[in-house]
């Protein structure tokens, strides 16, 4: 199970500011599927995977003085690239085995008899 950590106590806890989380933003070091609004009982507040941004802000703070953010935005995005096409699903019933690249897939439904569950938007959460 993940659990989530507040934006502000990313800030807090690693003393950067509101202006430099963003700006990593908009370089692409943090993904905008990251930042999850919830609503709480003083308003709308957003959080973060704890793993997943705690790593994240961490390669950043702790990056080679000689790397740029933007050299650092892009050899992360060269490396989702990879681990994106690299990523398969693969469908054995005991006769056939059929295998496919996520990017190869339109629709993939998961279906009880009543309701559908689009699994390709829960393939592509799971493997981040």
């Amino acid at each position: 199970m993940d659990y989530l950590i507040s934006k502000r106590e990313v800030l807090e806890k690693y003393n950067i500011s509101y202006g430099a989380l963003y700006r990593w933003k908009r370089l692409g070091l943090i993904p905008e599927d990251w930042f999850i609004k919830k609503s709480t009982v003083i308003g709308q507040e957003t959080f973060l995977k704890k793993a997943q941004i705690c790593q994240r802000v961490e390669l950043i703070l702790n990056r080679d003085e000689n790397t740029s953010l933007e050299e650092l935005s892009e050899i992360l995005a060269s490396k989702q690239k990879q681990q994106q096409s690299q990523r398969r699903l693969i469908l054995d019933n005991g006769f056939e085995c059929f295998e496919f690249s996520l990017e190869e897939l339109k629709k993939a439904v998961l279906t009880d008899g009543e309701r559908n569950v689009g699994i390709l938007e829960y393939l592509q959460e799971v493997s981040l």
